[in-house]
C-alpha cells in the first residue's frame, strides 16, 4: 500500500513495500494521538493548523505521552513483518521512553528552539494569518491566536509543576538556564502586548487583550517560580556527562555516533574553514577584524538604516532566491514559491513550515535585538538561504506538498540531523554555485560554516569534559566563550551560544553531522546534481542512519530522471 501523495520510487524506501492494514492503522493512530497530546509540536513541526490549545507540559501530560509511546511500541513489536517505517517508529519510541524514564522531559529548561518555552511562542505566532488572507481567514486566524494565547497560563503552570517535581527528585536546573529563562520571560510579557497591536482595532481586540493580559500574568508567575523556588537550588555544574549526553544525542540525531571521532573530525573541519576564512578576508584586502570593521561601517554597501528596511530586504531576498532556483537547480512546487518573513526582537531566527493543507505559508522568523541602529546584510545571506530556499523552506515545505506521513513524523523527533543538515548543505550549495555575490557575503557564509564546526567541538567537549585540542585541560564554559569570541567572531552572541549548548545538548551537532551525510550521499549518487536534489527532497526527513542507507539506494535509471516530485505537486 502506498502512502497518499508519495511519488513513485519513494514508497519502497520509506516502507519497504506493503505495510498492510494493521501496520497502517498503528502508524496513523500513533501520529494522530501524539498530535492530540502534543499540539505545540503538531503545529510547529508537523504542520497542523486547526489547533486551538497548547501542549500540557505538566507531569501528567508527560506521562500521557510516554504511555502512548509504550502502547504504540508494543503494537509495532507485535507486527508479523514490520516495515522500515515501523522500524524507524520503534527506534523513535524507544528513545522517547528512555528520555522520559530518565526524567529528562520533566527537567528540560532552556530558551532554545524545540524546548517548551519556544514551542509555545512559535505555536501562537504561527496562527497569525498571512499577509494575503481574506477578511474571513484574517479573523479566523486571529481567533486562533487568541485561543492559543488563552491556553498559555495552563501550559506554563504545568511546565512549572514539572520543574518542581524534577527538583524534588534531585534533578536540579543550572543557574545559567534559570537566569536566562527568567530574563526571556520578561521579554515575552511585552511581546504579548505587541501581538495584539498587530491585530489593530477589529472586533476581536477586547478578547485578544484579555488573553494577552492573562498570558503576561502567567509569564510573571513562571518567572517567580524560577527565582523564588528554583534559583536557590540551582547548580553550577553544567556538563551532562556521558549517559545523559548520549540520550540527548540520540533524541536529536536518531543514531548513536562515535562521539570521539565526531569531536576530532569537527576540529579538523574548524581549522580548515578558519583557513578559508582568513584567505577570503585577505582577498577582500585585510585581516578578518579589519574587513569586519569595514563591512559594518554605516556607509558600507548593504548596511540598512532601520528594522523596516531590513524586513523589506529579507522578504525581497527570499522571493528572489526562490525565483532564481526554480527551474534551474530545483523544481519548486507552486505553493512553495510563496514564503513570508517576520522580524522579531526575541525568540531567535527560525523557520516554521507551511501547514499541512498549505493554507499557511512557510515563514522565516528573524531575530533583530532591541537597541540595534544599523543593520549590515553581508552576514545574513547564508542564513537566509538556510531558512528559506534552498534550505528549510524547500526541504520541509516539500513534505507538506507531498502529503503522507512524512511531515507528521516530526512528532516523534530524531529528524533534526536530516533537516538541519540539508539546510547547511543548501548554504554550501550556494557557494558552490558562486551565488555569494554581494560584498562580504561569502565571508558571512564562512563565518556560519565556522560556527557550525565549532558547535560540534564545543557541544561534545563541554558535556564529555574532553581535553581542548591545544592541550590537556578540559573544555570549560569560559574556554568555549573565548573560542566563540576570538576565533568565531560571535561578539555579543557568544554567551547565548554557550547557553544553548549547555541547556540543549546534542542539537548543535545536527548541522555539520547531517550535512556530512547529505554530501556523502551526493558523492555516491549515480546521477547529476539536479537529479540528486529532486530525489533527496522526495526522501524528506529520516533518521541519519536511514538517510545514509537511502541516499545512494536509488537505481541509476531513476537517478537520471530529474523531473522529481515537485512538478507533480504543482
Amino acid at each position: 500500500m502506498s502512502f497518499p501523495g508519495l511519488p513513485a520510487g519513494t514508497n519502497s524506501l520509506i516502507t519497504g513495500g506493503s505495510i498492510g492494514a494493521m501496520g497502517e492503522d498503528v502508524t496513523d493512530t500513533l501520529l494522530r494521538e501524539m498530535g492530540r497530546l502534543d499540539p505545540c509540536v503538531a503545529v510547529v513541526e508537523a504542520g497542523e493548523q486547526d489547533v486551538d490549545g497548547l501542549t500540557d507540559y505538566s507531569p501528567e501530560g508527560h506521562q500521557a505521552r510516554a504511555d502512548l509511546a509504550a502502547r504504540a511500541l508494543r503494537r509495532i513489536e507485535a507486527l508479523p513483518a514490520p516495515s522500515p517505517l515501523h522500524e524507524h517508529l520503534a527506534e523513535r519510541l524507544r528513545a522517547r521512553i528512555a528520555f522520559h524514564d530518565a526524567g529528562e522531559d520533566l527537567r528540560e529548561l532552556h530558551v532554545a528552539a524545540t524546548g517548551p518555552l519556544q514551542l509555545i511562542r512559535q505555536c501562537v505566532e504561527s496562527a497569525v494569518p498571512g499577509r494575503d488572507a481574506g477578511d474571513a481567514a484574517y479573523e479566523d486566524g486571529w481567533a486562533r491566536v487568541g485561543a492559543r494565547q488563552a491556553a498559555i497560563p495552563a501550559s506554563l503552570d504545568g511546565y512549572a509543576a514539572s520543574l518542581l517535581v524534577a527538583a524534588e527528585r534531585g534533578h536540579l536546573p543550572t543557574r545559567r538556564q534559570v537566569d536566562l529563562v527568567t530574563q526571556r520571560c520578561r521579554t515575552w510579557i511585552d511581546e504579548d502586548t505587541a501581538l495584539v497591536q498587530r491585530y489593530g482595532d477589529g472586533p476581536q481586540r477586547a478578547s485578544l487583550q484579555a488573553a494577552a493580559r492573562d498570558a503576561r500574568e502567567a509569564y510573571r508567575r513562571f518567572a517567580t517560580t524560577l527565582t523564588a523556588d528554583l534559583a536557590p537550588l540551582a547548580r553550577d555544574d553544567e556538563a551532562f556527562g556521558p549517559a545523559r549526553y548520549a540520550r540527548w544525542v540520540r533524541t536529536f540525531l536518531g543514531t548513536e555516533p562515535d562521539l570521539r571521532e565526531l569531536y576530532e573530525w569537527g576540529w579538523d573541519e574548524f581549522t580548515a574553514i578558519e583557513a578559508d576564512l582568513v584567505a577570503e578576508a585577505r582577498a577582500l584586502g585585510g585581516t578578518v577584524p579589519e574587513v569586519l570593521q569595514r563591512l559594518d561601517r554605516p556607509d558600507a554597501p548593504g548596511v540598512l538604516g532601520s528594522r523596516d528596511e531590513f524586513a523589506a530586504w529579507l522578504q525581497e531576498l527570499l522571493e528572489a532566491t526562490t525565483e532564481r532556483m526554480h527551474g534551474t537547480h530545483f523544481d519548486i512546487p507552486a505553493p512553495l514559491r510563496r514564503i513570508e518573513s517576520r522580524v522579531t526582537t526575541s525568540g531567535g531566527t527560525a523557520y516554521i513550515a507551511p501547514s499541512r493543507d498549505l493554507t499557511r505559508p512557510g515563514r522565516v522568523s528573524w531575530l533583530l535585538p532591541d537597541g540595534q541602529e544599523r543593520f549590515p546584510t553581508w552576514w545574513a545571506y547564508s542564513t537566509a538561504y538556510h531558512e528559506g530556499v534552498p534550505g528549510h523552506h524547500l526541504h520541509l515545505g516539500s513534505e507538506a506538498c507531498r502529503g503522507g506521513p512524512g511531515q507528521r513524523l516530526n512528532l516523534l523527533g530524531g529528524l533534526s540531523g536530516a533537516q538541519e543538515g540539508w539546510a547547511l548543505y543548501a548554504e554550501g550549495l550556494m557557494d558552490e554555485l558562486g551565488l555569494y555575490e554581494q560584498p562580504g557575503a561569502r565571508l558571512g557564509h564562512l563565518f556560519m560554516q565556522l560556527l557550525r564546526a565549532a558547535r560540534v567541538v564545543l557541544d561534545i567537549g563541554l558535556h564529555l569534559r574532553l581535553p581542548m585540542p591545544s592541550g590537556s585541560a578540559p573544555w570549560t564554559p569560559q574556554a568555549a566563550l573565548d573560542l566563540l569570541r576570538d576565533r568565531c567572531h560571535q561578539g555579543p552572541y557568544a554567551p547565548l551560544e554557550v547557553a544553548r549548548y549547555l541547556g540543549r545538548p546534542g542539537q548543535a551537532l545536527t548541522y555539520k553531522v547531517g550535512e556530512r551525510v547529505w554530501r556523502d550521499g551526493r558523492a555516491a549518487f549515480p546521477g547529476d546534481r539536479r537529479a540528486f536534489h529532486n530525489r533527496a527532497l522526495e526522501l524528506g526527513s529520516l533518521g541519519l542512519d536511514q538517510l545514509a542507507s537511502a541516499l545512494p539506494a536509488y537505481p541509476a535509471s531513476s537517478a537520471g530522471n530529474s523531473s522529481g516530485s515537485a512538478t507533480q505537486a504543482e
